[in-house]
């Protein structure tokens, strides 16, 4: 696609700050602060048609010690349990994305989960304001299904 047709009436364009994210049962139950309180991360949809997203809790924990990079020999120093706990609160995938209506399909080419990449995740948006909610398909999680509800806050430049 061109990066024109990313351009016209495009929504989604920029970069957005996460607000909030909870999940909507099938009995309506709502389970706030899926991602902990306060969770933190960003989406960003560029007129090329790239996307990335970026999602953590807030209340990570360091690691019992000092790693300068992730892709060091330094981090197998760091115990199992920890590392296993800061990927579990930690997720990040970017990928081209597309249009449809009031839906958006993130096609994944690189991702935390790497089961994930070469999939497509589909969202549905809703505008309000500098606000944009997505919500996602329902999705098995923990032996239940849920809907995922982020809100996002459009940063300004």
């Amino acid at each position: 696609m061109s990066s024109l047709s990313f351009t016209q009436n495009n929504p989604l364009l920029g970069t957005w700050k996460l607000i909030s994210a909870i999940a909507t049962l099938a009995d309506g139950t709502v389970e706030p602060d899926v991602y902990g309180p306060n969770p933190t991360g960003y989406i960003t949809y560029t007129p090329e048609g790239q996307m990335m997203v970026i999602l953590s809790r807030s209340d990570r924990l360091p690691f019992s010690e000092e790693i300068r990079s992730p892709l060091s020999e330094d981090m197998y120093s760091v115990p199992i349990k920890e590392r296993a706990q800061a990927f579990a609160t930690f997720s990040a995938y970017a990928g081209t994305y597309r249009l449809n209506g009031n839906t958006v399909t993130h096609h994944l080419e690189v991702a935390s989960i790497p089961n994930r990449v070469g999939t497509d995740l589909v969202r549905t948006f809703t505008l309000d304001g500098n606000r944009v909610t997505l919500k996602t398909l329902p999705t098995m999680s923990n032996g239940v299904l849920k809907v995922f509800e982020l809100i996002w806050e459009r940063v300004e430049p």
